[in-house]
């Protein structure tokens, strides 16, 4: 198996450089195998920006995929929409992590965790995929391929985010102008701060560490949609602030 991860993570890697599509060459065993995916080209990228990580629901076992060096982009973000596959949108809650966790095999409990972290702040996640046919592929793949994450917009701070009410929290976003969604909540996890102790604990004792300077975002508010080049995306969270892109 040690010879197909490394083979996926070449093809992988090889999409990413050329600007091409692949796909999948094998079917994956399992969630360890996707992990060593990732691992090794994120070994080949550059040491990581942060951290993905998405609940179905608030019970739901996270699933995690690395912020590659160069992810992280500051808001207004403009992004070149023919180098792309797809644009994609996701608003999302993110965290700026502010304090080194070393690399160990026993757990980081929840208050170590959280005193980790820092700021929280509004992201966008932008999507694109290095996979052929990605709607017909199997969510392990996709996970392989970094969940399909192309950059993180970095939008508002905001401080005293273990006092927010998450699932009263009010979240639009505006397309060119025009409000797409405008509602309360929408969050699978409902609350972001569990699969953020989550991936904080499982970066530290799988995935080598943790670093100040990362960042991790924890989830679409929005769901995944989709939008032609020439579009124009705002995030907001009612009282935290906004963020924005061109593409």
């Amino acid at each position: 198996m040690t010879s197909d991860i490394s083979y996926a993570a070449r093809s992988l890697l090889e999409a990413r450089r050329s600007g091409s599509q692949i796909a999948p060459p094998f079917a994956l065993p399992d969630r360890r195998a996707v992990y060593a995916i990732q691992d090794e080209v994120a070994r080949a990228t550059g040491p990581v920006a942060g951290w993905k990580v998405g609940a179905r629901t608030p019970t739901a076992e996270p699933s995690a995929a690395p912020l590659l060096a160069g992810a992280l982009v500051p808001s207004p973000a403009s992004f070149d929409a023919k180098s792309m596959h797809m644009i994609g949108v996701e608003i999302e809650i993110s965290f700026h992590i502010v304090r080194d966790i070393a690399a160990r095999s026993q757990p980081v409990d929840r208050d170590e965790a959280l005193a980790a972290v820092g700021d929280g702040f509004v992201g966008m996640e932008v999507v694109d995929t290095r996979l052929a046919n990605f709607a017909q592929v199997e969510p392990e793949w996709l996970l392989a391929d970094n969940q399909m994450n192309h950059a993180l917009v970095v939008g508002a701070s905001f401080g005293n985010w273990q006092e927010l009410d998450w699932a009263n929290l009010q979240v639009k976003l505006v397309i060119d102008g025009k409000t797409l969604v405008d509602q309360k909540g929408g969050l699978g996890s409902v609350d972001p701060v569990r699969p953020l102790a989550w991936m904080i604990d499982h970066a530290v004792r799988e995935r080598g560490g943790l670093r100040k300077g990362q960042a991790i975002t924890t989830g679409s508010w929005t769901g995944l949609r989709y939008f032609p080049a020439g579009t124009r995306a705002r995030g907001e969270f009612a009282g935290l602030g906004a963020v924005e892109a061109a593409f």
